[in-house]
């Protein structure tokens, strides 16, 4: 249970430790030794990390290539500019729903990056997310599509009954608007199983987080915001550094007994083994110190140390290019570590339940939602057959080759 032996993933992890000190640029310098820079810059784009290995490298005085220097700075300038148009989106969109009188939090994104690096150009952001109560889905939707937001996801279309059932199958839509602006994600709750965190909500304990001179927007309570934090992590296994990387600048601000409290409280609400997988990584990639109590005590457990396993795979891919959703087995890993995060048998259950309701394919089926409880019965046999004939085609397809393409081989 050791961090991946991977010289360009470790200079990576050098350049992402926070804050900035001279003991970071040593380590910078030394892990830059012998590095493949052409993987090294695949690797950065991958983590999506640009912002942090920017001026990590700069401030180590570590010479780099110039084929890859410059689409580096180009890609650090591109995350400022589009997170300040982020930071205007976020303080309008909150303000504006709360103003209609639903409470709402901004959750991840520019707030995070606020709160971890004091501003709001480092952390890469795609989206902003934010949260509501469930019941009031409808009236959000409307005042943001007043606003020329347009749902991309689970479908575009949706008519209003498939609307009505957005909250039994599934945590958020996704919204595009033209122009520079991010995409939103609208949450009703946090996760899809809805077994992780549901005490918090919309409404719940607060705290506001300046994203400029005038601009603001509520987000979770600290520690609530750190036990959310390492769920998220877990659940999509941990595969990108920059999720990680934000949660360690975001902790590294604590002194020990502030961290043990958001330890504890991550305990208290159910995310326990997920709290212990993330600080065993940040210490191992960030050398972040662990308070004497939970450096003695983290990973004592069967189940973290294969959580912590499964992560390392996911994010240290051979070629330091490939997405999980392009690795043969990369989405089943992360799928498989799930069941370690929690426990109960409802807890196992909408995991499988996740599984079955496949909302993408689910609300652009021709079925009305009025039968969509039998949806499984149409998606297994469909899953199945997909598969057996990718199967087929691999096994039996060379032999069937183009004449022309086998000369040319």
């Amino acid at each position: 249970m050791t961090a991946p032996d991977d010289p360009e993933l470790r200079l990576a992890a050098a350049c992402c430790r926070w804050p900035p000190s001279p003991a970071r640029d040593a380590a910078v310098r030394a892990a830059a030794a012998g590095v493949d820079w052409d993987r090294f810059g695949r690797v950065v784009v991958r983590q999506r990390i640009a912002g942090l290995v920017e001026p990590g490298l700069r401030s180590a005085g570590v010479a780099i290539p110039e084929q890859l220097a410059t689409p580096l700075a180009r890609y650090a300038r591109r995350i400022v500019h589009s997170n300040l148009v982020a930071a205007g989106d976020t303080a309008r969109l909150t303000a504006r729903i709360a103003a209609a009188g639903y409470p709402v939090l901004a959750v991840k994104g520019v707030v995070l990056g606020a709160l971890a690096y004091g501003s709001v150009g480092v952390k890469h952001s795609k989206d902003i997310d934010l949260l509501i109560r469930p019941e009031h889905i409808g009236p959000v939707l409307a005042l943001l599509e007043a606003d020329g937001y347009r749902i991309t996801h689970p479908a575009a279309g949706l008519t209003s009954e498939q609307r009505a059932v957005l909250p039994r199958y599934g945590k958020d839509v996704a919204l595009v608007r033209s122009g520079p602006h991010l995409q939103i994600e609208l949450h009703w709750r946090l996760f899809t199983n809805p077994a992780l965190l549901p005490m918090l909500g919309a409404d719940g304990a607060a705290q506001t987080v300046m994203l400029g001179t005038t601009l603001t927007a509520p987000t979770l309570a600290p520690a609530d915001l750190y036990a959310y934090l390492v769920l998220h992590g877990a659940i999509d296994g941990w595969s990108r550094m920059k999720s990680l990387a934000d949660l360690n600048a975001l902790v590294a601000q604590c002194d020990p007994a502030t961290l043990a409290t958001w330890h504890d409280r991550a305990v208290a609400l159910g995310a326990g083994p997920a709290s212990e997988q993330a600080l065993i990584m940040m210490r191992d990639l960030f050398a972040l110190p662990l308070p004497p109590g939970l450096a003695e005590t983290v990973g004592s457990s069967r189940r973290v140390r294969m959580l912590v396993a499964g992560a390392y795979r996911l994010m240290a891919v051979k070629d330091g290019a490939t997405e999980i959703d392009s690795w043969a087995f990369g989405r089943m890993l992360s799928l498989a570590m799930q069941p370690l995060l929690g426990r109960g048998f409802g807890y196992q259950w909408q995991i499988l339940r996740s599984v079955l309701y496949m909302q993408s394919d689910m609300y652009a089926s021709k079925l009305p939602p009025s039968l969509y409880p039998l949806y499984p019965m149409v998606r297994v046999p469909a899953w199945l057959g997909s598969r057996i004939s990718r199967a087929f085609r691999q096994v039996f397809g060379g032999g069937k080759a183009d004449p022309v393409a086998r000369k040319a081989r």
